[in-house]
């Protein structure tokens, strides 16, 4: 039995939706309750009107200059503004396809109702089914942007967002990957650092937290990488990377020569182009349609 190729298949099927009326404080609680990276929003009677996912929110904050509380904030201000959707029998290809050409990272599944959500972590979950002949190689991005360990994280923050990036690699003086800053991370820092959110807090707390070091200290990059991230070898089979992707909830992964030098990088866009090129085959001509292996990873 030949294996499906068709977004039913592959897709979330149990989609959790909030109302356009929701905050971001809600939809906050919907993400780390369900363990997901994107809500769709949809009316009464479950008519998808958008999505909204970590990322949005994340951009978001880091551009608001308003320092209103999650709960002032309407989902309609953060949440992407156009809604791309597929039925839920076309192809993955197809899906991946669309997601590479309108440069989104998810569709929501609708035939008369709301379906499901098809995102590049399922088109990854795909690939690692199926398997490919390509090389990791064939479609990593080279020459990534990389960053010291003792670099300011400032250096990290303003090359994720003058770039529009959403991970660097931390290299050793070898040019080896010694671990990886993204998106959430530097969320995380601009907190920690903003001495005026530390000050708003009350110049005792201020000084108190101030006194003890708790954000001088964490300053370098090494303050804030994921440290011996998970790599894979440029000559690997394509699907070992969504394999790694998918076993450990990762979204971008290293890759490196056989003696561990950075040669590039392998995101979840890249394989949703090489699913997109139908670079993915059926590993096994006797097997069966595979379970999702994780849930979807932002």
């Amino acid at each position: 039995m030949s294996e499906s190729k068709l977004v039913l298949d592959y897709m979330t099927k149990s989609v959790v939706s909030c109302l356009p009326s929701a905050t971001l404080l809600d939809v906050r609680e919907l993400l780390a309750n369900n363990r997901i990276s994107r809500v769709v929003v949809a009316n009464d009677q479950r008519k998808p009107l958008g999505v909204i996912s970590e990322k949005d929110i994340i951009n978001f904050l880091l551009s608001d200059q308003s320092k209103r509380p999650l709960d002032d904030i309407m989902v309609h201000e953060a949440a992407s503004s156009n809604l791309y959707t597929i039925e839920p029998d076309a192809r993955v290809e197809e899906a991946a396809q669309t997601m590479i050409l309108k440069k989104i990272s998810s569709l929501v599944v609708e035939s008369d109702e709301l379906e499901g959500i098809i995102t590049k972590a399922d088109v990854v979950n795909y690939m690692a089914i199926k398997g490919s002949d390509c090389s990791t190689e064939e479609f990593m991005t080279p020459n990534p942007v990389t960053v010291a360990p003792t670099q300011s994280i400032f250096d990290a923050i303003a090359l994720l967002l003058q770039r529009a990036l959403s991970r660097v690699i931390v290299v050793d003086s070898d040019k080896k990957p010694v671990g990886i800053i993204t998106l959430a991370d530097i969320s995380l820092a601009s907190d920690l650092t903003n001495l005026s959110t530390l000050y708003a807090a009350g110049p005792e707390l201020a000084a108190k937290l101030l006194s003890r070091c708790c954000v001088m200290r964490r300053i370098t990059a090494a303050d804030f990488m994921t440290k011996q991230p998970h790599c894979v070898r440029a000559d690997s089979k394509l699907s070992e990377a969504a394999k790694l992707m998918v076993g450990y909830r990762i979204s971008g992964v290293p890759v490196v020569d056989n003696l561990g030098y950075l040669k590039g990088i392998i995101s979840k866009t890249d394989i949703a182009e090489s699913v997109a090129q139908c670079k993915a085959h059926q590993a096994n001509s006797n097997s069966e349609i595979g379970e999702r292996l994780t849930p979807e990873i932002l």
